[in-house]
């Protein structure tokens, strides 16, 4: 789609409902003003002897000799750096591979709503914090290293140097309301989200229409969002953007439909039309998905698959075997992969549920054996811009450790149970257990320490967790939370992370929370 269309048809969403609001007599002048929001206050601690990302490079391995003794050299230099240290006094700079950290840290959501008639609403929302008690606040730029790019989460906190800007925008959109129509626009900068967040959950600046049909009991709702504009970059600085139609947007459409009171389905399609250079990848990608819901007196359960299809074109770096760049080529890769969610819930009673999940995507995870992305071939899944969590460790965004996240969730399997109780009135406990498996086992053939040379094998078992949870609401508004993990590593993992160091992961925090 050309911007000369986008454009057209931006124009025409905001005329629709400025046509029924001049066609309104009974619309009301009044002016009204809402609210609602959190604050948190959050106590952590974690600990692990495990890495949460690889330090060793992915390309392939021309000359072992050379590296081993390239790595060799660089750590007496590290060792003998630090007795110098030593030497003088100072203490050292090499710590232990295991962690141990507590730190707290507060947030504050706030969002407002104004509205001059039942028609128009504009909503403005946005967060301060996360602060962590202690870290380093923003102030002006001077030769500690300030980030001017570090706005809204992790600033400010640090005894004497406040946050001078720690606030970030969430929200700020218009919304056109015609109820009588069952017509619904939104404007501005506004959350995307697809069905359980497992293609998009994420905020951005775009449009959005919702229509009703009550008589048909169905809905349609389609949108676009900018999720990325390079097209004013003036890279030979002439004074004129040459970076026209660097773009990356996304396209939506999904229909709900809802037939039976016990059964709900979703059809939805979301297309990917990245054109933007700057990463050095370009894409046109689908994911079409289908979405059912069942709803029984004592279980309900969810069938959802995804289909991800599409090309991806990426810059490649020719080298020789001194590994310096001779020319740069273009390979166009064809995506075709898919996901699978399935979840069960049994109510044994109103204080006690068992549930199952099962979720999963096609292809192999990390690399393969040329240094590529391993979901670009053999039946790869491409994430989207997910945001979903299924246990606090192996595949979370909530906070703590996280060794996946909906982004990175590429030819991963995770199962598990959870079961939730409701005892002593206010108080909810949450048992789960969950294993975490790779579709295919990751490459072995580009390691350099947990490699067949030194003995190891590659499988697919990436690890197992535990999580216990408790819930207590205080009042309707005020809750305290206590959540944790203990994650146990598996052969896979260390393949992925090209680590032989470590088998543990742990955290528990504890959050006090108050809505109004």
């Amino acid at each position: 789609m050309s911007l000369r269309n986008l454009f057209f048809y931006f124009v025409v969403f905001l005329l629709i409902p400025f046509g029924v609001l001049i066609a309104q007599e009974e619309e009301s002048q009044r002016s009204s003003m809402n609210f609602n929001g959190s604050f948190r206050v959050r106590a952590t601690n974690v600990g692990r002897d495990v890495l949460l990302e690889r330090k060793t490079p992915v390309t392939p391995i021309t000359n072992l000799e050379k590296e081993t003794a390239e790595r060799q050299e660089k750590e007496q230099e590290t060792i003998h750096s630090d007795l110098q240290r030593r030497q003088q006094g100072l203490p050292s700079q090499i710590s232990r591979r295991k962690e141990d950290v507590s730190y707290y840290d507060s947030r504050f959501l706030y969002n407002m709503s104004f509205s001059a008639n039942k028609y128009v609403e504009g909503i403005w929302g946005m967060q301060v914090g996360d602060i962590p008690f202690g870290g380093k606040g923003l102030r002006a730029t001077g030769p500690d290293g300030f980030d001017p790019g570090l706005v809204g989460p992790g600033s400010g906190g640090e005894r004497g140097r406040t946050a001078a800007v720690n606030v970030q925008t969430n929200f700020l959109y218009l919304n056109f309301r015609i109820p009588e129509s069952g017509l619904f626009i939104k404007v501005g900068q506004q959350l995307f989200s697809s069905a359980q967040g497992r293609v998009l959950f994420s905020t951005g600046t775009g449009v959005s229409i919702l229509k009703n049909f009550q008589f048909l009991r169905l809905s349609l709702e389609g949108g676009v969002l900018r999720a990325r504009d390079q097209s004013f970059m003036d890279v030979d600085k002439n004074g004129f953007a040459d970076k026209n139609y660097q773009t990356s947007n996304i396209y939506y459409n999904r229909l709900k439909f809802e037939y039976f009171r016990n059964i709900r389905n979703e059809v939805y399609a979301y297309f990917l039309d990245d054109n933007d250079k700057s990463d050095n990848e370009t894409a046109r990608l689908a994911w079409y998905g289908l979405h059912n819901e069942f709803n029984f007196q004592k279980f309900s359960f969810i069938v959802h698959g995804i289909f991800n299809t599409g090309t991806v074109k990426k810059l490649r770096a020719v080298t020789d075997t001194n590994d310096i760049t001779i020319y740069n080529n273009t390979q166009r890769y064809f995506i075709k992969g898919g996901m699978y969610d399935f979840q069960f819930t049994y109510r044994w009673s109103e204080s006690l549920n068992f549930n199952l999940i099962a979720l999963g995507t096609t292809g192999r995870p990390g690399y393969d054996e040329k240094g590529n992305e391993a979901n670009l071939k053999g039946n790869g899944y491409r994430t989207l811009a997910p945001g979903f969590s299924i246990s606090n460790i192996a595949t979370d965004f909530t906070g703590g450790y996280a060794l996946f996240n909906g982004s990175s969730f590429s030819g991963l399997n995770e199962y598990g149970f959870y079961s939730n109780i409701i005892a002593f009135g206010p108080y909810q406990f949450t048992l789960g257990y969950y294993q975490l498996w790779a579709t295919k086992s990751p490459e072995i053939r580009i390691n350099r320490e947990f490699s067949e040379r030194n003995g190891y094998r590659t499988s697919t078992y990436m690890g197992m967790e535990y999580n216990f949870n408790i819930r207590y609401n205080v009042t309707a508004d005020f809750q305290i939370i206590f959540r944790s993990g203990y994650f146990v590593a598996g052969d896979a993992l260390f393949v992925l992370l090209d680590s032989k160091y470590g088998r543990v992961l742990r955290e528990g925090f504890i959050v006090f929370e108050h809505r109004f």
